[in-house]
Parts: C-alpha cells; structure tokens; sequence
C-alpha cells in the first residue's frame, strides 16, 4: 500500500487558520475578563460603560461568529482543493493505465 502525501496548504489556508484561532483565544480572553470582573463585584462601581469595558462585552459578540464564517470558509477551501487533487490523481491513473503495454492471457503454456 502507498502512503500517501497530503496536499500543501495554501497561503489563504494558514492566514484563514491563524485569524480564525486569534479571533478566538481574544473572544474568550475577553469572556474571562467580563466573568472575573463580574465575579469581583468590581464593575458595578467602576461603571460597565466607561473606558475599556463596552470594548470587552462587544468584541465575543462580534468576533466569534466572524470566526465560525471563516471556519465555514476555510472548511470548504480545504474541500475544493482536495476534490482537485483527487480528481488530478484519479486522471493520471487513467493515463498510467491506458499507457501500459497489454500483454497476452496467462495460462498455461
């Protein structure tokens, strides 16, 4: 059996990965943020709308499904470039079989 190697990724593909990934780990950094604050009883008093707080709420909000689309994104990239090399291998095993010599019927002699 051949072991096969999988494809390359693509530029798109590692930029598409790494946003996805730091859109994510800033989205839960910021929910760490408001449930640490919130359980410290701290941002009553200190007044949720001032300063960088309105930023910490909104940007889970906004980021996470930004990041589920690219992930849709990225999903379907992967899947268009593995059919192409799928069907690019399922064709040159097509020519490698119509170029190999046909020998004769083996029996017996």
């Amino acid at each position: 059996m051949t072991q096969q190697t999988p494809p390359p990724t693509s530029r798109l593909q590692r930029v598409l990965s790494y946003i996805v990934a730091a859109l994510v780990v800033v989205s839960l950094v910021c929910i760490a943020a408001i449930l640490i604050g919130s359980a410290a009883g701290g941002m009553p008093q200190q007044g949720s709308g001032q300063g960088l707080w309105p930023v910490v709420f909104l940007f889970p909000l906004i980021a996470l499904p930004i990041a589920f689309l690219l992930l849709i994104a990225l999903i379907v990239i992967t899947g268009r470039q593995r059919s192409r090399a799928a069907k690019a291998a399922t064709r040159a095993a097509a020519v490698a079989a119509s170029t190999k010599p046909k020998t004769g019927p083996k029996g017996r002699r």
